[in-house]
């Protein structure tokens, strides 16, 4: 299988964009799923924590870059969720990788996250969680992040508010 067998997975998307559990949907209902020999072939490479239980969806493909190629694809593993947005060299090469939304459950309670990326190629998160027993969401805990993605196609992240 060749890079851009990998890369046909991935629509191309419109800027602005956002991943979290409600465009997951969108993304499992439109998007071909991935193949064994493109797991094995490509995300193995970088994701080491594989087994029987985890689970890949091919989100979208950015918009062409001058120096990367940019794709955001959905993992799942037990208890924990992410999108996660890697780039490539052209050749195929991976600059750089990063989980951009995530849900995690664990004693504590569930965290959970979600990103949208602008037309600037800046992602803006904001990060909340439930804790313990709690069932209401309290938005004030939430917390705000932002990440861009550089012409060299690194991902900067930024801990300030957004």
């Amino acid at each position: 299988m060749s890079f851009q067998d990998f890369l046909d997975y991935f629509p191309r998307v419109e800027l602005p964009v956002t991943f979290s559990e409600d465009t997951l949907a969108d993304f499992s209902r439109t998007n071909r799923p991935f193949n064994q020999e493109a797991i094995h072939e490509f995300l193995a490479r970088w994701e080491q924590d594989l087994d029987e239980f985890t689970e890949f969806i091919p989100c979208v493909q950015l918009p062409d870059a001058e120096n990367y190629i940019g794709i955001v694809y959905w993992k799942g593993t037990l208890m924990k969720y992410d999108f996660i947005l890697a780039t490539f060299e052209k050749n195929g090469i991976l600059i750089e990788r990063k989980a951009i939304s995530s849900t995690l459950l664990d004693s504590e309670g569930v965290k959970k996250s979600m990103a949208h990326l602008t037309e600037d190629l800046i992602i803006h998160i904001i990060a909340g969680a439930i804790e313990g027993n709690e069932t209401n969401y309290q938005a004030s805990s939430s917390q705000a992040f932002s990440m861009e993605i550089l012409p060299s196609g690194e991902i900067l992240f930024d801990k300030g508010n957004t």
